[in-house]
């Protein structure tokens, strides 16, 4: 029985990936790890984020706050409006949402007292 289910979910594993928006994905990133531009908005972005995040453990007290915040801002939406990024999370969101109802489908047939995640990817407490 237990074999049974691991082929099973082998099956639907073969089905996701034989999907054309996971084939996307695949091509999407292949295409922002080897492109140069995006290489260096990430850069940016990772390394603004981390100066956000030292910044932000002071508050509005750290004299750099304003700039900070603007910065990393400006850095996350050159990043995430890049058409090639904005797709790839797209299709990673859909993908996820996808695995969040299987998830969910599979909990419920088993039983109503087991958590799952929500539409939002949250699991709901019983």
């Amino acid at each position: 029985m237990k074999q049974e289910i691991i082929e099973k979910t082998y099956e639907l594993v073969d089905e996701i990936k034989a999907q054309d928006s996971y084939k996307r994905i695949l091509v999407l990133k292949n295409e922002i790890d080897n492109n140069p531009q995006i290489n260096e908005l990430v850069k940016t972005f990772q390394k603004l984020n981390e100066k956000y995040e030292e910044v932000t453990k002071y508050g509005k007290y750290h004299p750099d706050l304003k700039k900070v915040k603007q910065d990393f801002s400006t850095a996350k939406v050159n990043l995430y409006t890049h058409d090639v990024v904005k797709e790839y999370k797209a299709l990673e969101k859909e993908l996820q949402r996808e695995l969040n109802l299987i998830s969910t489908e599979i909990a419920v047939a088993v039983s109503s007292k087991i958590k799952h995640p929500n539409e939002l990817g949250l699991v709901n407490k019983h």
